[in-house]
């Protein structure tokens, strides 16, 4: 299967029934009836979910994300938790992940670090108009030149006061106030990547839901 991997954290969506959802779980092992996952929680508990339950698993790699179809074969509770799910030849590749992007209308902080601070300096707030786990599109009125290096601050996605180095690749005048600028990541962990994108599938599942797209 497409770059999958031992402890490769997954996305399972439970498609029917009483435990419909999603939930977080990780590869354990590959054998040949499937694949070995961790168990799926809810409010602490593993859940005992029936066997051939359908289930979509999601999973992202440094180059992309990535999604397959699959059902429960078998589960045990012993030693830990664990699920086999089918294995499936039918690896579906969402999108290529600099350009895995949605329009949103949130907030991101925007900072620089200064000669004579340890910390860096909160320039100002910015509109987020879309994201991707390569960069985003932001607007605010500073003016900054391209090139320029900041520190962005996805304050309703990662932790608070977590920093990603990026730089500015392009900018365009919105009005005589805003301007929008194309901000590329050139320093980012796996981890944080991988948060974007799994906030960006939780965003997407909302707005199907709510009839937005």
């Amino acid at each position: 299967m497409k770059e999958l991997e031992v402890n490769q954290k997954l996305e399972i969506e439970v498609l029917s029934g009483s435990y419909q959802g999603n939930y977080l779980s990780k590869v354990a092992d590959f054998l040949k009836a499937g694949v070995v996952i961790t168990g799926l929680y809810r409010e602490g508990a593993p859940l005992p979910l029936r066997l051939n339950q359908p289930v979509n698993v999601y999973y992202t790699t440094d180059r992309a994300a990535y999604k397959f179809k699959s059902k429960i074969l078998k589960r045990t509770n012993k030693p830990i938790p664990l699920l086999l799910i089918e294995r499936s030849d039918s690896v579906t590749r969402i999108q290529r992940r600099d350009y895995f992007r949605l329009d949103v209308t949130v907030t991101v902080d925007v900072y620089q670090m200064v000669d004579d601070q340890k910390y860096p300096k909160k320039i100002s707030a910015a509109r987020l108009l879309d994201i991707s786990g390569g960069g985003i599109q932001m607007q605010l009125k500073k003016k900054f030149d391209k090139g320029e290096e900041i520190l962005i601050c996805l304050k309703n996605i990662l932790a608070p006061k977590e920093f990603i180095k990026a730089k500015i690749v392009r900018s365009q005048r919105e009005n005589d106030e805003l301007n929008n600028y194309g901000v590329q990541f050139i320093e980012i962990e796996r981890e944080q990547r991988e948060a974007i994108i799994q906030w960006i599938f939780a965003y997407q599942r909302k707005s199907r839901k709510k009839g937005l797209s």
